[in-house]
Formats: C-alpha cells, structure tokens, sequence
C-alpha cells in the first residue's frame, strides 16, 4: 500500500531570505545562515574504535585496527587540526561543539573553523571513519 504524500513541515521557522541564493553559497555559508536564523544542528559525530590515533616521529597519524586491517592498508597522516578533532570524537560531540573547541584551540575566526570542520567531517563520512547519531 502507497503512502499518501504530505507536505513536508519546518520544525524551525526562520526567514526564508537567508537562503535565497543558497545554490552560490558554500557549505559553510549555508550552515552559518542556517543557524543564524535558528536551526540547531543537533547529528552527533563520533571517531569509530577501527583507528587509533598516535604520535610517531613528530607527525599525528591513524592506525587502522581490528577487522578494519584487511580493508584498510597503511596509515593516514593528520595535521594538527584534524588531530584535535578527531581526539575531540572520542565521545559524541555536535557540529558547532566540534566548531567551537577547534576556535579555541587554534584561534580562528568562526567561519574559518566552521568550514575545516565540515571538510574534516566529509572526508571522515565519505571513508566511513566516523559515527553519526
């Protein structure tokens, strides 16, 4: 049996100019509207236990782990920031938590950390390296 289409609601009302021309702005620039007009990113981020992270010859890196083994071969280096994030992931953290402890950390300005953060995310989710609840 079909279900019956609705019209799809906002759980957060805002105004709707703030993303007029959304298809020329960047991830981070969507976000920042987004959350300038009230919506609040609520999806946790967690590091997955397949990979640990060590310090070796001065440079940050992950291991792969476990099961992981076969399908994973060598190591990938991070910088500093990813370093930090991904140490941050030990336990669930939100988007703007994740945001705002790399902010603080390093000393960038908002937009800055906003979009090293969404990129470091993506590139976690795209290698399935990261939980999300």
């Amino acid at each position: 049996m079909k279900k019956k289409w609705t019209k799809p609601e906002m759980s957060v009302s805002f105004d709707k100019d703030l993303l007029k021309d959304a298809e020329e702005l960047r991830d981070v620039e969507v976000k920042m509207r987004l959350e300038k007009g009230g919506y609040m990113f609520s999806k946790k981020f967690r590091s997955k236990g397949d990979y640990v992270h060590r310090r070796i010859a001065d440079n940050d890196v992950l291991i792969s782990v476990g099961k992981n083994i076969a399908n994973f071969n060598g190591y990938i280096e991070l910088n500093a920031s990813a370093a930090f994030l991904w140490d941050e992931m030990k336990e669930s953290r939100t988007l703007s938590e994740l945001e705002h402890a790399l902010e603080e950390r390093f000393n960038l300005l908002h937009d800055k950390a906003v979009e090293d953060t969404l990129a470091f995310l993506k590139e976690l989710q795209e290698n399935g390296m990261v939980e999300v609840s």
